[in-house]
């Protein structure tokens, strides 16, 4: 066999690879975002049955299962589950390989502040166009403001919303889909677009195609921030910063 043709063979063989590596990629985050909430569908169906009795209806569970209180609690207890997925999709023996491989890093003072700076400055360009353009209000934000009128479900709700969700998010996201897909023939680039495509798309609570488009401007920021910096904490941040300057402004208004 010549020098050229071993050369092309493995060339081939890495192709095959990577498209492999895509594959399974694709396989495992489908994994990650559907089996934590039918493991939960189900527990909560169970629960709602052995409550309800013989009262129990679908129609019954189905309007209780999508209650903000319900989802919240739901989003509090997922990522035990989603945690447990995620080092198994990673292919790393300790934390700190698994740290390193979702670019899970210390943060510089400086690097902060400039970060913070860029989402805040996304917040308030979106805010203002929002405001000007007369974006409608989706019903899944006006629920949530229905729902907070107690002290405890304001709690629930920043919490869950401002914290929780944006760290698993970004951790599944732009962290661990961001180095799976980086390995692939699609690179860093595709990486930046397609997990801003699927964040965009995995937000089945709203409706307007504005509202869509806007998250997927968003998420292209944060995945030019995860490319830029290669440190998902920075992504962490500005996305806590946005959901609780988002969810401020609703609750106060």
């Amino acid at each position: 066999m010549t020098t050229k043709a071993i050369n092309e063979q493995g060339v081939e063989k890495a192709t095959e690879s990577k498209s492999n590596l895509l594959v399974k990629t694709v396989l495992w985050l489908a994994t990650l975002l559907f089996l934590p909430q039918i493991i939960l569908g189900f527990l909560s169906g169970m629960f709602f049955g052995v409550w309800q009795g013989e009262k129990f209806t679908t129609s019954a569970f189905d309007v209780w299962y999508m209650t903000i209180s319900v989802l919240l609690t739901l989003s509090l207890i997922s990522p035990l589950i989603t945690i447990s997925l995620l080092i198994k999709a990673t292919k790393a023996e300790t934390w700190s390989e698994r740290f390193d491989f979702w670019a899970v890093k210390v943060m510089g003072v400086s690097e902060v502040a400039k970060w913070t700076v860029v989402g805040f400055s996304f917040w308030f360009i979106s805010s203002i166009l929002g405001w000007w353009i007369k974006i409608p209000e989706e019903q899944f934000m006006l629920d949530i403001k229905a729902a907070s009128n107690s002290t405890d479900m304001i709690i629930l709700i920043l919490f869950t919303l401002c914290l929780v969700v944006p760290i698993m998010e970004e951790l599944i996201f732009r962290g661990w889909l961001f180095s799976k897909v980086a390995q692939t023939k699609l690179g860093n680039i595709g990486a930046l677009l397609l997990t801003a495509f699927v964040f965009t798309t995995i937000h089945s609570q709203y409706e307007h195609v504005i509202t869509f488009l806007m998250l997927l401007s968003f998420g292209l920021l944060l995945g030019f921030v995860r490319y830029k910096s290669n440190n998902t904490c920075y992504t962490i941040n500005i996305h806590a910063l946005f959901n609780t300057l988002t969810l401020t402004t609703l609750l106060l208004n």
